[in-house]
């Protein structure tokens, strides 16, 4: 689990949740004899208001919404100590904010490996 990560998250419902970390555990695999595979689960505390930090962000780029989760899982490989605030931009893009640039850089780059970097200008463009 991450110690003191300072990943926070705005869920589409509108609540904060400050994402603490994951857990792993074994899972066996249904009709397979001594199969098991690894699941994860994210942990998480909600909070009451919007997380407050006390500065512009050092980077700020968008993500696909439709795999944050994922993403989450790998960033929390990190040791991120400097605040990274994600929030739905539309339906499909997340905007990540990072508050520090060596944290940006490391993220960005798994963003980039995944596939899942977007530009919201390119979607604001295209005809519906």
């Amino acid at each position: 689990m991450a110690k003191g990560s300072e990943i926070y998250v705005k869920l589409p419902t509108g609540v904060w949740v400050r994402i603490k970390g994951k857990i792993e555990r074994i899972v066996k695999v249904r009709g397979k004899k001594d199969k098991q595979s690894i699941s994860y689960t994210l942990i998480g505390e909600s909070l009451e208001d919007k997380p407050s930090v006390d500065r512009r962000a050092s980077k700020v780029f968008y993500i696909s919404s439709g795999n944050v989760t994922k993403y989450l899982m790998k960033i929390l490989d990190y040791n991120i100590d400097k605040p990274v605030i994600i929030e739905p931009y539309t339906l499909e893009i997340y905007r990540v904010k990072v508050y520090d640039r060596d944290i940006a850089i490391k993220i960005m780059k798994i963003a980039e490996e995944m596939k899942i970097m977007r530009n919201p200008r390119r979607i604001e463009e295209e005809p519906e």
